[in-house]
């Protein structure tokens, strides 16, 4: 099954990297044709579509993904599973639009629309696009509960490159604005909608019940409250920074974030990956799926302090490849938020016991919890530090997340975890980060390079040895 599970992370990442190369390739072709204060108002739209797609979305995927494998789930118990999780969220995406209807007449006279240079068509289209977004995304999970990751790649190619592509058109080619690309993308959004229904047709039906509407609605609505606080979270830094530091700090530290969600393609696909065979896992394998779930940990570690950790180890190198001199003081920075994904990655696994208990809201005091830890050392590590101090902040965040996360699983729901090895992982890990910055540079010097290489296949050698990774590729 762990065989497996690697195949389809493999899958996702291709998608996931399909996906991104295509919006990276369109993004500056819309903001050219738009001007800056246009791109600022379609960015500012675009946050709050996300922000209210959260309760729309309602944490009903994840309850999806908790239930449909559950021991206590036959087919007709799905259908009825799925089908109430869609119908809940169209009820909750027509109270948002109600809202936004009603609130409209009050909001619309301190709006500018032609100094902003959109109309009501965007406002309409934006209120669509919460629909078609979170639609589509229910159903690409449900698409994942089913281990059809060939069929996600082709529906997620439909639902996101080719609205993406669309947008394009209406702003570059039939200048359109904000209001085209808008419009463009809901309009190939509902095509796209048809197509997901029919594949995922064996699980759609016309019962709606209201004990799992209750089950699933208590498991997911903490989701929304912990969105929130991973929004505040991820957009604190460049606040604190503009504020305590300066507008270049908030440059240097936007450029090595950019740069180390290279690392979140794994997680990513991971996490694409890893959600559907957790519960099956649990109910297939009742005596061995906890060992199995620490075998995965500590698998996902070494992988993403392989993948994590290289990148860090070359970031003074490959900022001074790419970027101009004056982008230079990012380099370190890059090389600690690369730690900082690889921690985040661990949560998938360490937050599984929590989410098996059903102890939803416990994810959601952690996440604020690591919210204000943040806004704390952000105000101590700013100052002094710069986008350094921004990026240690965040560091130390992570494992404050991670390791809240695994000492309630551990409560709730105990994993065998090797600690030791765990241990002497996490301390490779430690001395690749240290080496990162003590030895970070922009400039190509041969011997810097070969001794980091030496270094490099050395941890690898000493993880492999640590945890040998054939003893869990078992089919």
């Amino acid at each position: 099954m762990i065989a497996s599970l690697g195949k389809d992370t493999l899958i996702y990442g291709s998608s996931d990297i399909l996906i991104k190369l295509i919006t990276f390739f369109t993004f500056p072709l819309i903001a050219a044709a738009l001007t800056p204060s246009s791109f600022g108002v379609l960015e500012l739209i675009t946050t709050l579509i996300g922000l209210l797609g959260l309760f729309m979305n309602c944490g009903l995927n994840n309850a999806l993904h908790r239930f449909y494998w559950d021991t206590e789930e036959n087919d007709l118990q799905k259908n009825t599973l799925v089908t109430t999780g869609i119908v809940m969220q169209a009820i909750f995406w027509l109270l948002i639009a109600g809202s936004i209807l009603m609130a409209y007449p009050l909001i619309a006279g301190f709006i500018d629309f032609k100094a902003y240079g959109f109309t009501q068509t965007a406002i309409v289209s934006a209120v669509f696009l919460i629909f078609v977004i979170q639609a589509s995304q229910y159903i690409q999970d449900v698409i994942r509960l089913h281990f059809k990751p060939l069929l996600f790649l082709l529906f997620n190619f439909l639902s996101r490159a080719l609205t993406a592509i669309a947008g394009l058109i209406a702003v570059v080619f039939l200048a359109k604005g904000i209001d085209g690309l808008l419009a463009a993308q809901v309009l190939i959004g509902l095509s796209v909608l048809p197509l997901g229904l029919f594949l995922i047709r064996r699980d759609l039906g016309t019962a709606i019940d209201i004990k799992t509407a209750k089950t699933i609605f208590q498991y997911g609505y903490p989701f929304i409250f912990m969105g929130l606080a991973y929004w505040l979270f991820s957009s604190m830094d460049r606040w604190m920074l503009s504020s305590l530091s300066s507008l270049e700090e908030t440059g240097q530290y936007s450029v090595a974030f950019r740069f180390s969600s290279l690392v979140l393609l794994l997680s990513s696909a991971f996490g694409q990956a890893w959600s559907p065979y957790a519960i099956k896992m649990k109910t297939e394998e009742p005596n061995t799926y906890r060992k199995m779930y620490a075998d995965v940990l500590m698998l996902l570690l070494f992988a993403m302090l392989v993948a994590g950790g290289g990148l860090a180890l070359f970031s003074g190198e490959i900022i001074g490849l790419i970027m101009p001199d004056d982008y230079r003081a990012s380099a370190v920075p890059f090389a600690i938020l690369c730690f900082a994904i690889i921690l985040q990655s661990t949560q998938q696994i360490t937050a599984s016991g929590i989410s098996l208990e059903r102890k939803t809201h416990i994810l959601a005091y952690v996440t604020w919890a690591a919210a204000a830890f943040n806004l704390i050392g952000n105000a101590l590590l700013i100052p002094p530090l710069g986008a350094i101090g921004a990026s240690i902040s965040t560091l130390l965040s992570y494992l404050f997340i991670t390791s809240g996360y695994l000492y309630f699983t551990q409560k709730l729901h105990t994993l065998p975890i090797p600690w030791i090895k765990l241990a002497l992982i996490s301390a490779l890990g430690l001395a690749v980060l240290c080496v990162s910055i003590v030895y970070n540079t922009d400039r190509l010097s041969v011997h810097i390079i070969l001794g980091k290489i030496f270094f490099a296949l050395t941890c690898l050698g000493a993880g492999y040895w640590i945890f040998p990774l054939k003893r869990v590729f078992k089919p």
